[in-house]
């Protein structure tokens, strides 16, 4: 395994790479950032090698995947909510 260097963090706000990457076993910390969910990793050599293989489109088991996306959507909307919840403003969709 790569050596995290201090401070060195990947995020983004793009769900199906974050999935991709927890997919491969870099599972994501959550952060809300002006409303929106952001997944951050530690930023490690492997990290970049994964993404590079998520951009070079490789073959993939396709609905473990879609299982992977499913759950971390799920999570994703669940802090979002709950974030939503504490400031006071939730929209109720009757």
């Amino acid at each position: 395994m790569a050596e995290i260097k201090t401070s060195q963090i990947f995020e983004t706000l793009d769900l199906y790479i974050a999935s991709y990457l927890s997919f491969c076993g870099n599972h994501p910390t959550f952060k809300i950032q002006n409303s929106r969910v952001a997944f951050s990793f530690p930023a490690t050599d492997d990290l970049y090698k994964l993404i590079r293989n998520y951009n070079a489109n490789i073959n993939i088991p396709i609905c473990d995947f879609v299982t992977t996306i499913k759950m971390l959507r799920g999570q994703m909307i669940n802090l979002r909510n709950s974030n939503q919840n504490k400031k006071g403003w939730v929209h109720d969709w009757k």
